[in-house]
């Protein structure tokens, strides 16, 4: 757990950008390390899924899904894989312009790492996240940069646990009421 937020690449290179992204909210973190003077930003969704980023998804998703192949049905089964590529380097393609990195060739992408802050350790041991987010600002922008934007990291954590503790709830509750994919029973009667 101590190595949560490790933020160094696998040759001990220090990432450019980190996000943190907290997957049932809108808002999410950024870590821009690429100066000396390391910014801290707050972002929203909304300022990445607007209409350019809708238009390129679909324009390159029609272009996959009628791609010709000698292999329609391995095509047609990789699609999904070829979808999740598809938004995600879209997607990080808008964050990137949203922190004013327009990427003209392949040598100007900067480094990113992507935290996703959710899952088990977030609701079972949130302090721990919560300790690990706080030493990956410090660890970048020194204890002035934690103290002013502790509150903001400590919201964006509870925000996400209360989250993800409701949509547990509200799947097990559909479970149990027999509306989900992953119905069970303790008894069944197959006579």
């Amino acid at each position: 757990m101590q190595e949560m937020f490790n933020t160094q690449l696998p040759g001990g290179e220090r990432p450019d950008i980190q996000l943190c992204i907290f997957p049932h909210l809108k808002e999410f973190l950024v870590l821009d390390i690429r100066e000396s003077n390391t910014q801290v930003l707050l972002l929203n969704s909304s300022e990445i899924f607007v209409e350019d980023f809708f238009a390129t998804v679909e324009t390159e998703f029609s272009q996959i899904l009628r791609e010709e192949n000698d292999h329609p049905f391995a095509h047609m089964i990789d699609l999904p894989m070829m979808v999740d590529e598809l938004v995600r380097n879209t997607a990080m393609t808008a964050i990137l312009n949203r922190l004013g990195i327009h990427v003209h060739h392949e040598d100007d992408v900067p480094t990113v790492i992507v935290f996703i802050v959710s899952g088990g350790a977030l609701t079972s041991q949130s302090d721990i996240v919560l300790d690990g987010l706080r030493n990956l600002l410090k660890e970048h922008s020194g204890d002035e940069t934690v103290a002013q934007w502790e509150g903001t990291v400590s919201r964006l954590v509870a925000e996400e646990g209360e989250a993800l503790q409701r949509q547990n709830q509200q799947e097990l509750t559909a479970t149990l009421g027999g509306q989900s994919p992953d119905y069970f029973t303790l008894w069944e009667n197959r006579n």
